[in-house]
Formats: C-alpha cells, structure tokens, sequence
C-alpha cells in the first residue's frame, strides 16, 4: 500500500504516538542508516487541504519531541515500504546519516515581526517634519484639492519606512543571531514586516534565545508585534526535503 512519508528519524527511534493523515497509524520503515516515519494512504498523492497539512506539521512535531527528525515537504507518497527503502532510504543512506548528526539537539524558531501600525505611524510623524506637515496639510480638506500633496505625503511615508524597516530589521536579527547556528531570513508577506526569519538553534539554548527575545521586545515598548512559532523540525535547514 502507498505511503505518506512525514519524515526522517535515526534507526533506532520509535513512532510517536497518535495517528497520520486520514487517521492512519504511524509506523517506521527502517534502513541501515535511518528510518522513515510513514502511515498507509490510499492512491498516490495527498490533496493539499488546510487539515492534512496540519497534521503533517502535528506528526513531525511529536517526533522532534522523541529525538532528531529531518521533517519532509507536504504531499511525499511512495509507492509502498520498498520504494521508500530503495528511492530514500538506501539511495540517500550517507546523506540522511550525515543530516541526523548535524540536526540532533537542534530546532527551528520561527520569528515575524510586525509593526503596529498606528504606533510606527506616529513616530514617523515626530521623526520626519514634513510628513508631519503634509499629514496636517491634508487633514480635513478635500481629497481633489490636496491630490498632489497626498501622493507626497505617501512616498515620504513609504520611503521612511522602508528605512525604518531595514534599520529595526537587521537591529532584531543582529540580536537573535547570536544565539543561532542558522538563519534563514524570509521575504516579508507585506510592508508592515520589519522580519521574517528562521533560526536553528541547539535546543538546550532555546531559554538564552526566548530571554533575548523578550529584551527585544521590550525595546520596542510596543511598537513592533512579535510572533513565536516553535520549537519545529528543522524544515529550513534540511536539504533532503527539497530532492526527493
């Protein structure tokens, strides 16, 4: 029977508790190097659905909890265990023994950090005179007859803050990275992202990293919005998941 491939675990591990994609249990197919954390699916592909995705993250989740685990991309289905023994397993034997080594006791933090947009707005107001004297130009007159300062108003708003962003980004990954072996940093998902970056960090340094985080945070008193998701495999950082 076909099999959804969720990741990759050493040899010797054992399959977290729970059940996979459409409820099917979690079983290993080992090799001499490593083992392949699967479950049985019907045909040869996943629909990519908010839930399966979901519990393809949840899976490789309780396995990080167990050990080391190179996390595959969604949507991985074999053939059956033989294809995953000959395609994986043996094929990419040394490499997946190598990346186990290099992942073990490491996980992935996730950070974003998004300006409130009403507090970064009114420091620009302070900070840059004339937007604050375009901002009050326009205020309370006609949108025809203050077109022209408008459209200024909004290119020194926009080029102030992409200043902004690149000056406060590099500030927080400055920060983060000292505690980090890795960084991926993210293009942002809009303009009010100050940074989107990942970081691959020894667990046992995961404390040294939130405290640094919330030193940060504080700086910032409010201004800059900050989301943690971790700890995660190491999807970031694993080259395996990208070939197969």
């Amino acid at each position: 029977m076909a099999q959804y491939v969720y990741g990759i675990v050493e040899a010797t591990a054992t399959a977290p508790r729970g059940r996979g994609i459409a409820s099917a249990p979690l079983r290993l197919v080992v090799g001499d190097s490593a083992a392949a954390l699967v479950s049985e699916i019907d045909g040869t592909s996943v629909r990519l659905g908010r839930e399966a995705i979901l519990v393809h993250a949840r899976v490789l989740e309780r396995a990080l909890k167990r050990g080391v685990v190179l996390p595959m991309r969604f949507g991985v289905v074999m053939s059956g265990p033989d294809e995953v023994h000959s395609r994986l397993l043996d094929e990419h034997g040394p490499d997946l023994r190598a990346q186990l080594s290099e992942m073990k006791g490491k996980i992935e933090i996730r950070i974003r950090a998004t300006y409130e947009q009403e507090s970064v707005l009114r420091d620009l107001v302070v900070d840059h005179p004339e937007i604050a004297r375009l901002r009050a130009a326009v205020r309370d007159r006609p949108e025809d007859a203050t077109y022209y300062e408008r459209i200024r108003l909004g290119e020194l708003v926009a080029s102030a803050m992409e200043h902004r962003r690149a000056h406060d980004g590099e500030a927080i990954l400055q920060a983060l990275e000292t505690v980090a072996l890795a960084v991926e940093v993210g293009e942002p998902a809009h303009e009010r992202v100050a940074l989107q970056a990942s970081f691959l960090v020894e667990r046992e340094r995961q404390r040294e990293f939130d405290q640094i985080l919330d030193g940060v945070a504080e700086n910032y008193g409010g201004q800059i919005r900050f989301k943690y998701t971790g700890p995660l495999p190491p999807h970031s950082f694993v080259e395996l998941a990208e070939r197969v």
